[in-house]
């Protein structure tokens, strides 16, 4: 069997060259991207609003994390809200506090709100789990190598928060099975990998941009040497660290092994959304796209895959 590689964004016709298939077993792979989450939520809505959740397995980076969770628990719009009203949130996040006052990004209270005003079913997700997996990556805070924690225990607060802990923008590390955590999306951006060494031949991706995106600051290198060991020194050398894996994960994505499927829906162009701090107006327009896009994945690879 021949390596194959199915982009699902609007306006493609990939998918429709790849009718005849048939998947009985599938691993769910979420990208972060802060905001630009807000994508991922239209697709997952998309599964939700037709009961779609075939996939055995499902791990998600930073933002793509948080998504799975409010998925795994069968809760429509949730991570909508959790995006448009907890991310937009003064008290998750404020520029002039970072800025003026070096307070960064509020986990602690972004995952309060999971508890009090934008509740997780998790008893829904625990049930949900009993025949399905759920990874968070998150990446060592001294080796930044990645972990995935299972978000079917008790300590799934930690998980998410370690996931989604940028670094320089959070104020610290996450302490979880008494070591230090960072954002997932350091070690394992896209942990597609991770889930063909799991035995998965078959990958669906939700990601956050374009696939013919690409990141190179490795001309960086050469001034970071002058830099001693400063802030700024190491925070080039995450971001160089972010972007190898970066792109090893485009080669395995886009040039799979033998045995491999890999269908990736993602947005034909730049969503309109960022990080940190995107205008209503460009949240409700990419989570549209996430959601048509999901429907169109639905109406091609979705309906030859075996629901577990």
């Amino acid at each position: 069997m021949s390596s194959t590689h199915i982009s699902y964004a609007l306006h493609s016709y990939d998918a429709l060259a790849h009718l005849d298939i048939h998947i009985d077993k599938v691993a769910l792979v979420t990208e972060g991207g802060g905001q630009r989450g807000i994508f991922t939520a239209g697709v997952l809505d998309a599964f939700l609003e037709q009961g779609f959740n075939p996939f055995s397995l499902m791990i998600g980076t930073s933002a793509g994390s948080l998504n799975l969770a409010s998925y795994i628990c069968g809760q429509h719009r949730h991570a909508y809200r959790v995006i448009t009203e907890a991310t937009a949130s003064p008290e998750f996040f404020d520029t002039y506090k970072f800025l003026l006052q070096k307070k960064g990004l509020d986990l602690d209270w972004l995952l309060e709100q999971t508890e009090t005003s934008l509740p997780l079913n998790w008893q829904s997700g625990h049930d949900n789990m009993k025949s399905c997996q759920v990874l968070a990556c998150a990446s060592h805070a001294t080796r930044h190598e990645p972990a995935y924690f299972d978000l079917d225990s008790h300590a799934w607060q930690d998980a998410l928060k370690a996931s989604c802990a940028v670094p320089f923008i959070s104020p610290k590390a996450i302490q979880a099975n008494d070591e230090e955590w960072l954002d997932g999306g350091i070690a394992a951006p896209i942990p597609a990998q991770e889930a063909y060494k799991r035995g998965y031949k078959h990958i669906v991706v939700i990601r956050t941009v374009p696939i013919s995106t690409s990141f190179d600051h490795r001309w960086m290198c050469k001034y970071s040497k002058l830099l001693g060991k400063t802030k700024a020194k190491a925070m080039i050398e995450l971001l160089l660290k972010h972007e190898a894996h970066y792109r090893a994960t485009q080669d395995f994505l886009s040039n799979p092994p033998e045995d491999a499927t890999i269908y990736e829906i993602h947005p034909d162009k730049a969503l309109h959304s960022t990080l940190l701090g995107s205008p209503q107006h460009a949240l409700e327009h990419d989570y549209e796209v996430g959601l048509l896009s999901g429907k169109y994945f639905l109406a091609t690879a979705g309906r030859h895959i075996e629901q577990a």
